[in-house]
């Protein structure tokens, strides 16, 4: 098992994915057809549980798609769960100090690194690839990315980032610039800074620097400015998109 984005991370590229919330592998499936490099598949505001991450996760088994799932929250008994169905990476919400950063990891890791408990399934399509083989590389192929969405995580992004096994930081928008104070202000110089500060700190430790984008030309936008990890927003938002566009041209919407 080798992952593609920490391999395309450690060479310098830029890495594209998306949200998937929706529930349907078809959804998957047919998104597997775009040079994406990942999708987070969405447990935290979706009412997706384990068994739809599975299901979402089975159309890319051969391709070359690594599949990341956003858990509900810091919780080593679901982190397991989703690993255990063969999700390479995990992104934790709400990461706020280095002792969370650390819960994280350690959730993620088997032992002696970890807590993960050993049980593997799908992962290891089960059985017919090697339990043994997987635990020896399992906890350097995981990705483990943290959210940095509060002024408080920001704060303590160089800590956080400091903490063996912490592979990248993720910047969410709208909850890091609520817990600003200033809701949805992008060009706000405060979120500006704060935005910053996060980039520069994973820039300067090597790591993963992600970012939710609003359109194209804000994916580019932070491609320039450095970030690597870029979301391409969700499945549902581009659906939307491209309906509304299709009755702009219709002359039924303005």
């Amino acid at each position: 098992m080798v992952n593609k984005v920490k391999e395309k991370v450690a060479q310098g590229k830029v890495t594209y994915g998306t949200w998937i919330t929706l529930g349907y592998p078809e959804v998957t499936e047919a998104l597997s057809n775009l040079p994406f490099d990942w999708f987070v598949i969405d447990m935290e505001h979706t009412p997706l549980d384990v068994k739809d991450v599975e299901f979402l996760m089975m159309p890319l088994r051969f391709t070359d798609i690594v599949p990341i799932v956003r858990v509900p929250w810091n919780d080593f008994v679901i982190i397991k769960r989703v690993l255990d169905t063969g999700a390479q990476g995990i992104l934790v919400p709400q990461v706020n100090t280095k002792e969370e950063a650390i819960q994280a990891v350690k959730a993620c890791k088997y032992p002696p690194q970890g807590i993960r408990g050993v049980g593997p399934r799908r992962c290891i399509m089960y059985g017919f690839i090697s339990a043994k083989e997987y635990f020896k590389k399992a906890n350097e192929d995981i990705l483990v990315i943290v959210q940095i969405e509060t002024e408080e995580g920001v704060n303590n992004v160089n800590e956080i980032l400091s903490v063996d096994g912490i592979d990248g930081v993720f910047i969410g928008p709208n909850d890091l610039s609520a817990s600003l104070g200033i809701f949805q202000e992008f060009n706000n110089p405060k979120y500006v800074a704060a935005v910053e500060k996060v980039l520069n700190a994973a820039k300067a430790a090597g790591k993963i620097a992600g970012i939710m984008t609003q359109d194209p030309q804000d994916a580019l936008d932070k491609v320039k400015k450095g970030f690597n990890f870029i979301a391409l927003r969700h499945d549902l938002a581009y659906m939307i998109r491209g309906y509304t566009e299709a009755f702009k041209q219709l002359g039924i919407l303005k």
